[in-house]
């Protein structure tokens, strides 16, 4: 797998213009062929990790 493959994040909130995207390579987001057999859990992980950090929310009870 060349490394140089890019590799494009998203993330929408179902809101016309709410969304966010990115593109990565492979080698930015630190893919090893060697250690990582397979590449879509690598990527699933890898966005759900970048989905994270811009995610912002909570839960309460309503007092």
């Amino acid at each position: 797998m060349d490394l140089n493959k890019k590799v494009h994040f998203n993330l929408g909130i179902g809101y016309v213009g709410a969304n966010w995207e990115e593109e990565f390579t492979l080698e930015e987001l630190a893919y090893n062929p060697e250690h990582d057999k397979d590449l879509e859990a690598f990527l699933e992980q890898e966005w759900r990790e970048w989905a994270a950090s811009y995610i912002d929310g909570r839960w309460s009870f309503n007092e």
